[in-house]
């Protein structure tokens, strides 16, 4: 089992809820913070980011999670972004067609913008 602990961090910027997240998004860790991020997800009113730049890795439980807050997202009309992918990250982004249901931007700087 793995002893790497999983941080969510939030803050709003104008009307963007920033969420970064911090650690590996892995099926050992996921379920301590999606209750939190359910949560999290469900105060925001206009577009959310998530910030995955400290994320070195990311198992098919981290892109459920992601996934299942975009459709909850989706219904109450709230859109999700992601910025800061690392390349390993990236590779299963691409892998999977995550690039399909996320825009994705290269850093925060660009997804504010």
């Amino acid at each position: 089992m793995s002893d790497a602990k999983i941080i969510l961090h939030s803050e709003n910027i104008g009307d963007k809820m920033i969420i970064r997240l911090l650690g590996n998004l892995d099926v050992h860790n996921t379920h301590t913070i999606e209750k939190d991020l359910m949560a999290l997800v469900g105060t925001a009113t206009h577009s959310i980011i998530y910030n995955l730049n400290d994320v070195n890795f990311i198992s098919s439980a981290g892109l459920r999670m992601l996934v299942t807050t975009l459709r909850s997202c989706q219904d109450r009309k709230i859109s999700i972004s992601i910025c800061g992918l690392r390349p390993a990250v990236e590779k299963v982004f691409d892998v999977v067609g995550m690039q399909q249901l996320f825009t994705i931007y290269p850093d925060i700087n660009s997804a504010l913008a």
